[in-house]
């Protein structure tokens, strides 16, 4: 169950990449997979739910489960990121002298503001993350963009 909950997240992220991220413009393509990458929570609420159970129980879980969901869902997401920030870099687009670093950095600017907030907070409006996906790739290009590829 958590293998086939991961994939299908997994799934759809990849394939909302695929149709949204062009490789030419790198502020429009970082807009496209931050929104992607933040949309999977309220696109699968169920799963984001069971997760949080699982980690909140995680000593209680054998690791293979816990291997087989990242295999299946988070690590195959984060190789996405990474895969598209490298074309972006490649094309001298941005300049990122370590994917994996950067890939780190990506994720955690787009999700810091909707992920830490107060347990029971209600859910950020679709008006409410654009801002913040806009805030966060505002940053990333500040600290990764290239005089050309910038706004």
């Amino acid at each position: 169950m958590v293998h086939d909950s991961a994939s299908q997240v997994a799934d759809a992220f990849i394939a909302t990449v695929r149709e949204q991220v062009t490789g030419a413009d790198p502020q429009a393509d970082l807009l496209a997979l931050g929104h992607a990458f933040v949309g999977q929570r309220t696109q699968f609420p169920e799963h984001f739910a069971m997760m949080q159970q699982i980690m909140a129980e995680v000593q209680h879980f054998p690791a293979s489960v816990i291997d087989t969901w990242q295999q299946a869902g988070p690590l195959r997401v984060q190789h996405e990121v990474a895969r598209r920030l490298e074309q972006l870099t490649e094309a001298g687009l941005l300049h990122i002298e370590d994917p994996a670093l950067g890939t780190l950095h990506f994720i955690a600017l787009v999700s810091s503001e909707i992920s830490v907030r107060p347990y029971g907070s209600p859910p950020l409006s679709p008006a409410r993350m654009r801002d913040c996906v806009t805030r966060a790739v505002d940053t990333f290009l500040h600290g990764y963009g290239t005089a050309r590829g910038t706004k």
